[in-house]
């Protein structure tokens, strides 16, 4: 085996977190900044695309739901009450700063974050997209920390 065909051994403990936290955030503020950083520009692009889709069509159809019953509701918010409903607050956040407005705007009550079908579509994409960009912060600290290549099988390692 050559020196050109060994992989690098995968950042640990506080300098894989030094290395990873600001494309993580980058990537929380912006959906597909952080690839862009890391120089994956199609992923990148796509990914932003899917983000633009899925928060659209999510925001038009808590907008309608919230019109059909002259109510808010239909995002998740945090409360010390409900663990589940945390949770799903704790998903939806992934969306990234835009969840800030949207829980302001269309957070429900206590008792019901969800007054319809409509907006129970609504938020069932904008929740969709804020876990996928959670997935997208562990894929960018394994890319980071060229944890990655540990997972690839052994023919792709080259």
């Amino acid at each position: 085996m050559t020196s050109e065909s060994k992989v690098p051994l995968p950042l640990r403990g506080q300098k894989a977190f030094q290395a990873s936290w600001q494309t993580i955030l980058k990537q929380w503020v912006l959906p597909g900044w952080g690839y862009w950083v890391l120089g994956d520009r199609k992923r990148a692009k796509i990914f932003f695309l899917v983000w633009i889709f899925f928060s659209t069509v999510g925001v038009i159809q808590l907008w309608i739901g919230a019109s059909a019953a002259d109510a808010s509701g239909g995002i998740f918010i945090f409360e010390l009450s409900s663990w589940l409903k945390s949770l799903g607050a704790l998903g939806t956040l992934g969306l990234g700063p835009i969840y800030f407005p949207l829980a302001y705007v269309f957070g429900g009550s206590a008792s019901e974050p969800i007054r319809n079908l409509i907006q129970e579509y609504g938020s069932s994409y904008l929740f969709i997209m804020g876990l996928l960009n959670w997935l997208a912060f562990f894929d960018l600290f394994d890319r980071t920390t060229q944890r990655w290549h540990w997972r690839l099988p052994k023919d792709e390692c080259n």
